[in-house]
């Protein structure tokens, strides 16, 4: 596999916390600070032997037109960088006050983050209506006192409060029994249509995240949830606003600046990147109904029990034929197609994050529920059972906290709220373009935690790391793998059985370690990086006392400072229970 020529625009392979692109002279600056990295980066390449050469071109040209093309996109979409920042303001917390909020997903993550915001910021929020998946209220209202109630995440909301925190949280939250794949949601009849009377928004943020899902139970999560929640917002008559929460990720394999353009049904990426083709060329027109269709009658022909791999195949051999990573990438898109075929004069809001991670500031630093993206690789590396990885150093990995995500929401919603105007909205929710952040650095700051913390094992051992090596074939990737499993365990005076049972045990783990890499290899070779126009227009029609209460500029990041010390002790605190690793 080819290196990327990415690097040659931000060449960001250094031990140095990265600057901003954009500064009170971002252009000169910008050009500047990439000479000098670009000098480091040559010598830091060295210690990468296992990486191929690559003739890096001419990189004051590489740059300078890089510059050129963000000054252009700028122009281009009216931004002003450097603008006053407004006196009134969007009005967040006045946009809420009195509203009823239907949300999906509900006890997820991000939703738990966005509640828990909107009811510390905006008190006088009227309802918000929670969908959770039960057999009936009573193991619904037990969700909601178990997973929100009493979530750490809430312990501000609770100090807030007293006494009272409880009577407050059950005066604001209603959970409701339901499921978004189904007619009304899932709901009894009763209920949808006391929910379509009275809900002024909708929050959609129900998905299923897994990166190779099965294709029917993905196609069944990511967009057949996004049809039904349409049906259902055409019966809402109150409904100011639907915000639907995509990825940036559905962006397929797009490269270089991605601009906030909503899909339309029938787009194909694979078409956008040929660039010359003859008027018979003929090219696959994605439209979600074909999707389903397909789906629907494979799984009626298949009856035998090979049905799981054939749909996992499934969802990874089409999502390449139109032009995406994965089977999560891919039907999120369709998903955002759905959504806008359906659409009529609802106006629609849909915000992309990138890879959400932990909390940064609120409510407190370092919260996070379930392993995150980056955060298996994190762990193994702590662990010891990662060495090297499949992937190109300097590949940009674009993370934003949670918290960040949860103040752009509000401030979206408030400003689409306020408009209403029919049409979609498209936010990219990223770090990369304001604070680059390279995967070499990830891996780096996370040798320099572990070298400081390390992991414990069962034995009571502390763990050692080395600084991460990178490959860019797996064929290499998996020798090397092999050879220090061997170096670590000594095999000399072992039986014949011996030496077998230790071999198959080597073999599974680098069968294992070679399909976790693989996993990851599109965003470790990532050619884009997403443009944030929207996201700096909505930062500067914000106030000073918003921008303060709903911090959403990921350039004040330092990330050796936020993974270091706010991600990792987060993970390891609230997923792992500590620094001592499960025998």
């Amino acid at each position: 596999m080819s290196m990327l020529l990415f690097k040659n625009i931000f060449p960001l392979h250094t031990r140095e916390s990265p600057t901003k692109l954009f500064s009170e002279n971002h252009d000169s600056a910008f050009f500047e600070y990439n000479i000098s990295s670009l000098k480091k980066h040559k010598k830091a390449k060295k210690r990468f032997c296992c990486m191929k050469s690559e003739n890096l071109g001419n990189p004051q040209k590489c740059l300078l037109k890089a510059v050129t093309d963000v000054a252009a996109i700028s122009m281009e979409k009216n931004e002003v960088l450097n603008t006053p920042k407004s006196s009134n303001g969007i009005g967040i917390v006045e946009f809420f006050e009195g509203k009823n909020v239907l949300v999906t997903g509900a006890t997820g993550f991000l939703a738990k983050a966005l509640v828990e915001k909107m009811l510390r910021t905006t008190p006088n929020i009227n309802k918000i209506y929670l969908l959770i998946r039960a057999k009936d209220k009573g193991v619904a209202f037990d969700r909601l006192r178990s997973e929100i109630m009493e979530s750490k995440l809430f312990k501000r909301l609770e100090e807030m409060h007293g006494e009272y925190y409880k009577p407050f949280i059950l005066s604001k939250l209603v959970p409701v029994v339901g499921n978004i794949h189904e007619p009304n949601l899932g709901m009894d009849i009763i209920t949808a249509h006391q929910i379509a009377e009275e809900i002024d928004l909708i929050v959609d943020s129900a998905a299923n995240t897994t990166f190779d899902e099965r294709y029917d139970l993905a196609l069944e999560a990511n967009v057949n949830g996004p049809c039904q929640l349409m049906m259902f917002a055409k019966k809402c008559k109150k409904l100011k606003l639907l915000m639907h929460y995509s990825t940036a990720y559905a962006n397929g394999e797009r490269e270089g600046c991605i601009l906030e353009k909503p899909f339309t049904m029938g787009e194909s990426i694979t078409k956008e990147k040929v660039t010359s083709f003859s008027p018979f060329t003929k090219f696959p027109s994605l439209h979600a109904m074909n999707e389903m269709d397909l789906v629907s009658k494979l799984k009626n022909a298949i009856t035998n029990n090979s049905l799981g791999q054939i749909m996992k195949d499934l969802g990874i051999e089409r999502a390449k034929l139109y032009g995406w990573q994965d089977t999560y990438s891919f039907t999120k898109a369709i998903g955002e197609m759905m959504i806008d075929s359906m659409r009529e004069e609802i106006p629609i809001l849909i915000l992309r994050p990138s890879v959400i991670t932990s909390s940064f500031r609120e409510p407190f630093p370092g919260f996070i529920q379930g392993f995150r993206v980056i955060d298996p690789s994190v762990y193994l590396y702590g662990k010891g059972d990662l060495p090297a990885f499949l992937g190109d150093p300097d590949c940009l990995v674009d993370v934003v906290p949670v918290d960040l995500v949860v103040n752009a929401t509000m401030a979206a919603i408030a400003k689409h709220g306020y408009l209403q105007s029919p049409e979609v909205n498209v936010y990219h929710v990223a770090s990369t373009f304001v604070n680059p952040f390279s995967l070499y650095q990830l891996f780096y700051y996370c040798y320099e935690y572990f070298t400081s913390f390390p992991f414990v094992n069962s034995k009571g051992d502390k763990v050692e790391v080395k600084e991460m090596k990178y490959f860019d074939k797996i064929s290499d990737f998996s020798n090397y793998i092999w050879e220090e499993l061997s170096r670590q365990h000594s095999v000399q005076d072992l039986t014949e059985k011996e030496l077998l049972k230790i071999q198959m045990r080597f073999k599974r783990k680098v069968e294992y370690l070679k399909h976790f890499c693989k996993l990851y290899e599109p965003y470790a070779f990532y050619r884009g990086w997403f443009h944030i126009g929207n996201m700096r227009n909505l930062m500067e029609e914000m106030s000073e006392e918003e921008r303060t209460s709903f911090e959403i500029d990921a350039s004040k990041i330092n990330w050796r400072d936020y993974l270091t010390g706010i991600h990792i002790p987060g993970v390891k605190e609230h997923e792992l229970k500590g620094g001592r690793l499960p025998s």
